[in-house]
């Protein structure tokens, strides 16, 4: 199965069991907390090219307050999602099924102040594959533009504390491997996933350099937690208000669900 079935098969659902989910939400909240110090340096609106928008919450929150914003992903499903939501709202990003590989042929000749994605598209990409990704952003950012990422957590307490009280030794340490890690989407599809070190990260996006990291789900749990939290919503608001007020340390991305990942294209 290719990378946009793998995804079609997860677009009907997503925005119920992730975008709409409280730890969902939450999250989203904390890595927009984290992109919006670079979106008030642009006061007359972002370029802004969205890659694995899934089905366009992000998109059409940032045109929503002004930037102009193209959104791709490579499940046709996806984009029809988001398309469909878009006819709904005020904002006016421009939806576009395009895999990763496609970027550079399908906007030729074009730059944008900014690369943006969220949630951990970029580990669906092998190592092997990265560096001619990372080439492809550099033709695509303007001098001085930035690529924003928010990847998965290389070292999750939440996960190894989770599968350890679970008795799970199996899946205690999926995070920890460098290999590829088969991850179920639905009950009938599953999707390679690499978990990457930021330092190997920042290293496989060369030249871009690194700004800044911060993390994402420190407090707040992976999303298949999201039955627990619903079941304790008061412990669920204290560990929000904990990742707001002392979840901000640079030092702790790669132990939070996610990591906040901001690289630069420097002016030559």
């Amino acid at each position: 199965m290719n990378k946009a079935a793998t995804f079609d098969a997860l677009a009907p659902a997503y925005d119920t069991s992730f975008t709409e989910s409280c730890t969902g939400q939450a999250q989203r909240a904390i890595s927009r907390k984290w992109l919006q110090p670079l979106l008030s340096r642009f006061a007359g609106g972002l370029q802004l090219l969205e890659i694995n928008c899934g089905t366009g919450a992000d998109a059409l929150w940032l045109a929503n307050m002004g930037h102009h914003v193209t959104a791709t992903d490579a499940s046709p499903v996806m984009i029809d999602e988001a398309k469909r939501k878009d006819a709904l709202q005020t904002g006016n990003p421009s939806f576009q099924t395009c895999a990763f590989e496609a970027l550079q042929t399908t906007f030729p000749n074009q730059q944008f102040d900014c690369i943006f994605s969220n949630f951990a598209g970029l580990n669906c990409v092998s190592p092997d594959d990265m560096p001619m990704l990372a080439k492809q952003f550099y033709a695509l950012l303007r001098p001085g533009g930035y690529l924003a990422v928010v990847l998965f957590g290389k070292y999750c307490v939440w996960e190894t504390l989770y599968y350890l009280l679970k008795a799970n030794g199996k899946q205690v340490g999926r995070r920890f491997t460098n290999k590829k890690v088969l991850v179920p989407l639905t009950e009938s599809v599953t999707q390679p996933v690499y978990y990457y070190s930021i330092k190997k990260f920042v290293r496989l996006l060369g030249p871009l350099q690194l700004v800044q990291t911060k993390p994402v789900g420190l407090f707040i749990p992976p999303s298949y937690l999201e039955g627990m939290m619903q079941q304790h919503p008061r412990f669920f608001r204290s560990l929000v208000q904990l990742e707001h007020s002392v979840g901000s340390a640079s030092f702790l991305s790669a132990l939070a669900d996610h990591s906040f990942i901001l690289l630069k294209k420097e002016v030559l």
